[in-house]
C-alpha cells in the first residue's frame, strides 16, 4: 500500500468530527441526510469499517453486509421519525458500541461467523437509522433527507470495501488495516469516557 493512499485515508478519517453529525444547515433535505454519516466521526467510522468488515470476509459477504446495514438503517430512520420519545442517549451509546464492535471484529479479521455479523451489522444498522430518524421530522423534504443519508452510508461503505481490498493484498498492509481496527476501536472507548 502506498503512503499516499495512507495520507488520503488519515485525512477523510480527520477530516469529520462527532459534533458535526448532530450539526445542520437547515434541514433541506439531500445534502444534510449526507452531512450525518460523512461529518460525524463516530458515524463515519462505523460506515467505513462495515465495508472493511465485508470484504475481510469476502464472497457474497461484500454486497449482503453493507445491503443489510443500509436496509436495515432505513427501517430505523422510519421507526426514528415516527417515535421521537426515543432515548437518544441509548442511541449514541449503540452507535458509539458499534465503532468499538466493528473495529475488533476489523482487528481479528474473519473470526466471527458470517451469519452472526449479519445480525450484529442489523443490530447496528437499526441504532444508526434511528438516530437518523430523530432528525428527520424537522426536515423541509424526508424522503430527500433519506436518501441522504443511505447514499452517503452506501458511499461511505464502498469506500471501506475499497480500503480493505487493497490493503488485504499483502502481510504488512493487513496488519496495518488490523490496527487501523484497533485504532477505531480506542475511539470508541474514548466516546464512552467523553
Amino acid at each position: 500500500m502506498n503512503n499516499k493512499f495512507l495520507i488520503i485515508l488519515f485525512s477523510l478519517i480527520f477530516y469529520s468530527f462527532p459534533s458535526y453529525a448532530h450539526n445542520y444547515t437547515g434541514m433541506v433535505g439531500f445534502y444534510d441526510g449526507i452531512s450525518h454519516p460523512v461529518l460525524g466521526l463516530d458515524h463515519f467510522l462505523a460506515m467505513i469499517s462495515v465495508g472493511i468488515l465485508s470484504a475481510q470476509i469476502g464472497g457474497r459477504s461484500i454486497f449482503t453486509i453493507p445491503f443489510t446495514f443500509v436496509c436495515i438503517m432505513i427501517i430505523g430512520g422510519i421507526l426514528g421519525s415516527y417515535f421521537t420519545k426515543i432515548d437518544h442517549i441509548l442511541i449514541e451509546y449503540g452507535i458509539i458500541f458499534s465503532v468499538i464492535f466493528l473495529g475488533l471484529a476489523i482487528a481479528i479479521d474473519k473470526k466471527l461467523s458470517k451469519n452472526i455479523t449479519i445480525v450484529i451489522i442489523g443490530v447496528f444498522g437499526l441504532f444508526h437509522g434511528v438516530a437518523h430518524g430523530l432528525e428527520m421530522p424537522n426536515a423541509a423534504n424526508p424522503l430527500l433527507f433519506a436518501s441522504g443519508f443511505a447514499s452517503g452510508t452506501a458511499a461511505l461503505h464502498i469506500f471501506g470495501v475499497g480500503i480493505a481490498y487493497f490493503a488485504i493484498k499483502t502481510k504488512y498492509s493487513s496488519m496495518l488495516l488490523r490496527l487501523i481496527g484497533i485504532l477505531f476501536s480506542f475511539y470508541g472507548i474514548y466516546l464512552f469516557s467523553s
